[in-house]
């Protein structure tokens, strides 16, 4: 089973993209503490889809908490001028939370 979940918060403010076909994607950074150590972070680059990706970049902004729930994808690729193979991961998500929002006043 290949499922992964992320809290943590969003490194830069998403945009949308579409594909050749015109479907909504978005990129995205989330920095996530590392449980052992809370002073190490790790930049971990996700993607959505569709109706997801809109929300994510309508409602959300850098420093905004989220929880990404998803799928690890790792691509090898061969870098074409040395020949050198490549890996990048990336998280797939299927479902992003909006939490905690620092640009928001909070009620007295």
């Amino acid at each position: 089973m290949n499922n992964i979940q992320l809290l943590g918060r969003l490194a830069k403010t998403p945009e949308i993209k579409y594909t050749s076909n015109g479907k909504q994607y978005s990129w995205f950074t989330v920095a996530v503490s590392r449980q052992s150590k809370k002073d190490e972070v790790d930049f971990i680059r996700c993607v959505v889809f569709g109706s997801v990706a809109e929300a994510l970049v309508k409602y959300c902004q850098k420093g905004r908490q989220v929880l990404v729930q998803g799928r690890l994808e790792v691509n090898t690729l061969q870098d074409k001028a040395t020949g050198e193979y490549k890996t990048h991961h990336q998280v797939v998500a299927q479902q992003v939370n909006f939490l905690h929002d620092p640009n928001q006043q909070r009620m007295a």
